[in-house]
This record gives C-alpha cells, structure tokens and sequence, in this order.
C-alpha cells in the first residue's frame, strides 16, 4: 500500500496518500457538526468510501494520463500495460473509480459494514465519478489480474456482480445517494475548494442556533403566539401550518428548525431575496451564515460584499456550504429525478429541514414533483414544514397517497376582518370608481394580462390623479426592480394614488393597499392578490376595499385549468357584499378544490398532479441525466431577449460585453460583470412570446440571448412608461 500512497492523484503532483488525507479531514470536520443523523455503520461507510475511493488511480494508464513520468517510465512491463490498456479501450483514459473497488477486502469489510453496506460503498465508490465510458466487467478483470493483482495486491473480483442498474428498489437508491453524496461533498471539497472554503459551516453563532436566536428574539418583543408555541415543540416531526399573514408564521417556522441544516423555500426571487435580509439582520443570527439560491443570486451576494467575497460566497453557496440557505426550489428538488450526479442534493437532506413556503403558488406539475421530493427527504431521515396561507386539500390528498407522515394540519387564523368584496360582471374597470377612490386611497389593479395591464394604464394616465405607475414582468430586469422598489416606498408612504399590476406582485412583494381592483382569477391567486390590501390591519368601512372583476380574461390562456376557475367564481358569490373571514378564506380554498368532486368532474388539475406523481414514483434512478433533469423540472422554455431600440441606445456597452465574453482571455470577474450586464438589460420572455426566430435575432454564439424588434418605452427619471411594446395586439395575450 506505501507505493500506492505514493502515486499521483491530481496532475500538479498531489498524492493520493494527501488527497485522501484531505477527504478524511473534511469527513471529521463535517460529522462534528452533524454526527447525530447518521448511524455508526453509515459513518464507517462513508469513511470507507472517503480511504478507498481513489485506489483505482493506480493504474498505469491513469498514472501516464495525468503526467507522472516518473513512475510509468521506469516499470518493467510497462510495453505489456500499454498493449493491454490498447486492447481494451482503444489507448482511453478507464474511470479509476470502476477499478477502486478492487482494492478492498470482501471479507473483512463485510464482517464490518454487514453484506448491505458492502455492496452500497462498492456502488458509492464504482460511481463516484458520472463517467460516460462503456467498459466491459471482462476489461475490468483483465486490469485486476494483469496489474493491480501482481503490482499492489488488489484481487478482489467479486464487486463487479454487484454493482447497480437503473432498476434499484427505491429505499436501495435513497440509502445509496447517502453514501455517495457525502463522498462527492468530501471529494469536491478536496478536490476544488480546501484552501478557500469550508466544507461545512457549523449553524451554530455564539454557543446557539438559527432557531434560538429567532425565539430568543420574538420572547422579547411579545409572548409567543400559539402558532410559534405549536411549531417550537414539534421540532422533530414534519408539519403542515396553515397560518394567516402577519401572524408570526416565519418566526415560527424559523424556531422548529432546530439543529439541523435549514433550507428554506419560496416561489419567487423577490421574496427570497426578501427574506435572506430579514434573516440576515432581523434576529441577531450571524449573516455570515446564511445564503440565498436562485438564478440571480451571484449578483445579490456581491452587492452586498465585496467581489472576491460575493464570489467566494456564491461559490460555497453552490456547494451548500452554509447552515441556512433560502432558495427556489428547482436549487434542490431536481434530485427526483434520480439521474447521476444528483446524489449529493439528496444526501444533505439526511441532516437536514426544508420549509415550503406558499404551496398553493406552485402548478400541478411543480407541486407534485415536490411533494415526491418530500417524501424522499423523508426516506432518507430528513424533515419538512410546510406553512402556508391557504392549503388546497389536494394537497393533503396526495400527501396520504404517498405515505407522507406528518402531523395532522393546524390552522392558525387571525380574527381580524380585512377584507369585503364586491363582485363586478362588468367587461371593464369603473375607472370613475377607481380615480375618486385614488384621491385620498391607495389603490392598486391587478389584471391578468401584461395587455390588460398597459390597456388600464394608458386609460388612467392622463387622469387628474398624479400619481399612475404600471408594473408587470415586460420590463428589463433593470427598470423592473427600480418600479418594484418604487411601489414598496409607496406603499410605505402617505402618497395616494393608483398602481397597475400584473400577477407578479401577489407574493413577491410585501405591500400593502387601501383597495384592490382585481380581475377574477383562480381561488389560490386570488386570496394572494386580496393579501395586497389591508395586509394586517383591521377593516371596518361599510364599503367593499375588494373588488373582483368577472370578465374572464386569461381563462384558458394563462388560466389553462377551467374547472378551477369556474369553480372559484361559482363559490366566491357565497361571500358577496360581504367581510371574507380568514376562516372565509379557507373554506373557500377546500370548497374550490374539493379532492371528490374534482375527481367527479375529471378535473384536469388534479390529473396533472396524479400523472406527475406516477411518473416520478416511476423514474428509474440513472434514467435522466442532469442536464435533462434541470430542464425537466421547471418545464419553462423562456429566452431573454433586449429591445433592438435599447440595443442600438447602447451598442457600444453591448458589443464590449459580447467582446469579453467571447474572450477566453478574459477574467472571470469580466465575464461576470458583462452578462450581469446583459441580464439587467433584457426581458424573460417565454416560447410564445418569441413566436418565431424571424422577429428575433441570436445576440452572439454560446448565450442564449436574442434582441427583438419591438420598442421599448420607459422613463427612467419619471418612473413610467408601458415597457416592451408589442407590434400586434395578439402578442400581449399572455404574461
């Protein structure tokens, strides 16, 4: 063994004795931390996987691939090696984790780690690397009896019978992904990030936790409400909350984490952006141990640092480095998918809790791959919340169908009235209504429509109210936070006046409105937009401050589930002219998604979520691979696109952003700078919008970037304008 100690892991010359050392050193790290998940045979598996697993670097064709001359130019049979590895593979590099397993003592380890384990770090070590190379076991026995038999001892054949296909039994493939993953987090970290990043950072600042800080914290301000006292003692068991804004839920969901590493989940980037800050500086936790995930996030992180520390940030962000990490779920949940690769996503969810914020907000599809993904978590030892202002009883349903345990749901409601609606048949707004309520109100109008949105905009601008601001996603992402940031001060303000919206502010965006003027739209959405209005005041006019407009536009469209949205109409008279209770609310949601009567009608919605779930409880593990799996799981097609106006305003900007990024000469921090660059002067447009490639030009090779021929009106001193202007009205139909 001292001569393979002494061999090359890594062609600058590292050992595998140091590199192996390395993993060893990040294994004691990390089970100081979180020792407790696991079980005294798992963690003796793990250590094994972390000696063992590169062992096969030994070979004499890894040893001359990576450069290490010495060695290879002065073995005897070295002409014999080359012909043998020539025969086999045609002169290619063999993956050196499908000969590592070689090297250990069946019957030894066996006695140690039971028959189970044996055959789990034979797989965790087999497959540590996601190789695309087609080797015959014949190849490998040839390698074992010609080389590593005679040169260091290495006989052993018999894991070669064991390894796994893709038709594993799927408490098998858990138990596996939770040896390989915490292999692959010690390898990576060994191999990429040992001198600039842990390989874990501890939850615990100052001698506490995440969750007692946030008790600690909310104690001193008021005596805990009986949603914190019920999510504080089940700290150990997966809940479901159903809880009404403004009373306390993110406290309480924050004091049920524990010990445990915390994920904590929202629809939208907004809102976890909004909630990273409120971790970060709201309970006296260190914010140093708390990171945000989504597709922007490396420009989140390094507004707020300095650049190499916003880098180093989203880089061990990337790894799931941090204790708390607030994120979308597509960051994690991509694991259920099975494909290689996804082992290590899964394998942290064994020691740790994920919040799931707002189901209601997600599609059918979404929903049901999360909750398959729940129950994963749960095979592997993991915990999950879910809180939420309103839960759909389909959810619970499929909950039981997958076994999901959990605690019974708890409901903790406010008592205070906030809202009385009006229902209004009208085709459009009474903008006579709207404009005498603005006087001395804010007002705000969603509508489901980007067109619907512009067409009230440009019908109320010219009124003699000052202040008409309009939002909605058609916007490049620049003006788009600017005007998201505007109505937020608003919002917080004593200025009266109108803001237009779209759907993208019913949970993005903590506001809070005199009146609402909204289209009619499915039950979920629609108690999100009410939660724009009186967010936690109390209200007690004669008058509604709700107004809903039955003019069914989007349905169909971008309400493609008819039956829920003819059902949320249908029992939304029952509170006409009427306070809608919290209490209102939720037997409103249970009554719209009626788990036997959407099952009587065929509903398409709960079809979707039933046909998503079997084709995930279905998924072979390494049948996708993992850029098929991240595709998959959102199932958007989208395109960003800049306005050919605002193109040619900037060109200069633009071709040197294009000349950096094509530029391999150029630094990573350039490269970075010239698409955040792009990003925020572009829009996210999805496949419908686009049309055809004939309206659209491709922006340059390798970025899927395109500008468009339409105009593009906004006045950045103002703070108006309608953004993306549309050439033909049919182009606006959908968000």
């Amino acid at each position: 063994m001292n001569l393979i100690d002494g061999l090359w892991a890594k062609s600058n010359g590292e050992t595998i004795k140091h590199h192996t050392e390395e993993l060893l050193s990040a294994y004691d790290v990390f089970f100081a931390i979180y020792d407790c998940f696991f079980t005294d045979n798992e963690k003796v598996i793990i250590k094994n996987a972390c000696i063992y697993h590169d062992y096969g670097k030994a070979c004499y064709n890894f040893q001359k691939y990576i450069g290490n001359c010495g060695y290879v130019n002065k073995l005897i049979n070295k002409s014999e090696f080359e012909k043998m590895y020539s025969d086999i593979i045609i002169g290619k590099n063999v993956p050196h984790g499908y000969l590592s397993p070689a090297f250990i003592d069946n019957k030894s380890m066996k006695s140690s780690i039971g028959k189970e384990g044996l055959i789990l770090l034979y797989n965790a070590i087999y497959y540590h690397h996601n190789r695309n190379v087609d080797i015959k076991d014949t190849d490998i026995s040839t390698i074992i009896d010609k080389e590593l038999g005679p040169l260091f001892n290495a006989r052993n054949k018999k894991y070669l019978n064991k390894i796994f296909n893709s038709n594993i039994p799927e408490d098998t493939w858990v138990q596996y992904a939770s040896i390989l993953g915490m292999l692959n987090k010690f390898d990576f970290y060994a191999s990429d990030l040992k001198e600039k990043l842990p390989v874990e950072i501890g939850q615990m600042y100052e001698n506490m936790y995440l969750s007692e800080y946030v008790y600690n914290s909310t104690v001193e301000k008021y005596e805990l409400r009986d949603v914190q006292k019920y999510m504080k003692e089940k700290q150990e068991k997966n809940v479901v909350v159903i809880a009404s804004t403004g009373i306390g839920k993110t406290e309480a969901a924050l004091m049920w984490t524990g010990t445990r590493k915390v994920f904590y989940t929202l629809p939208l980037k907004v809102s976890i952006n909004a909630m990273y800050k409120r971790i970060c500086g709201g309970y006296g936790y260190s914010g140093e141990k708390v990171t945000l995930l989504h597709s922007d996030s490396i420009n989140e992180l390094i507004s707020e640092d300095d650049e190499i520390a916003g880098v180093l940030k989203y880089q061990a962000s990337r790894r799931f480095s941090f204790p708390v990490t607030v994120c979308t779920v597509d960051q994690i949940f991509s694991f259920v998918y099975k494909y290689r690769g996804c082992e290590m996503l899964l394998a942290m969810m064994k020691y740790s809790v994920v919040i799931i914020d707002e189901i209601q907000s997600y599609d059918p599809k979404l929903l049901a791959k999360i909750l398959y993904g729940l129950k994963l978590i749960c095979l592997i030892g993991g915990r999950f919340a879910i809180v939420t202002a309103t839960l759909p009883p389909v959810v619970t349903y499929f909950m039981d169908k997958l076994g999901l345990e959990s605690e019974k749901p708890e409901k903790f409601l406010l008592n205070k009235k906030r809202h009385k609606i009006k229902i209004s048949e009208n085709i459009e707004f009474d903008y006579d209504e709207i404009i005498n309520k603005a006087r001395n109100k804010k007002v705000l109008i969603i509508c489901n429509t980007v067109k619907k949105a512009i067409e009230v905009y440009e019908a109320l601008k010219e009124c003699d109210i000052d202040y008409v601001k309009l939002l909605h996603s058609k916007f490049i992402q620049k003006h788009r936070r600017i005007l998201e940031n505007e109505i937020i001060k608003f919002a917080n303000s004593t200025e009266n006046g109108i803001w237009i919206s779209t759907q993208i502010v019913e949970a993005s965006l903590d506001i809070d409105f005199d009146m609402l003027f909204t289209e009619m739209c499915p039950a979920d959405g629609l108690l999100q937009r009410m939660g724009r209005c009186y967010r936690k005041r109390e209200y007690n006019g004669e008058e509604a401050n709700i107004v809903v407009l039955n003019n069914k536009n989007g349905y169909g469209t971008v309400y493609k589930h008819k039956e829920i949205f003819d059902r949320s109409v249908e029992y939304l008279y029952e509170y006409n002219e009427k306070i809608f209770s919290e209490e209102d609310k939720n037997r409103y949601v249970d009554r719209v998604y009626d788990v036997n009567e959407l099952m009587d009608i065929k509903s398409n919605y709960f079809n979707e979520v039933r046909e998503e779930l079997d084709k995930r409880k279905n998924t072979s593990p390494f049948d996708f691979s993992k850029k098929e799996a991240m595709k998959k799981f959102r199932d958007i097609i989208t395109y960003m696109v800049i306005p050919e106006s605002l193109y040619h305003e900037n060109e200069m900007e633009f071709d040197d952003c294009i000349e950096k990024l094509n530029d391999s000469g150029s630094s990573y921090n350039e490269k970075r700078k010239a698409k955040e660059y792009i990003e925020e002067n572009s829009i996210s447009l999805g496949n419908y919008d686009i049309r055809s490639k004939a309206k659209s030009r491709t922006l340059f090779e390798g970025l899927n970037y395109y500008t468009i021929d339409y105009e593009y009106d906004f006045d950045e001193i103002k703070l108006k304008g309608t953004g993306l202007k549309y050439n033909k009205e049919s182009d606006l139909n959908y968000l």
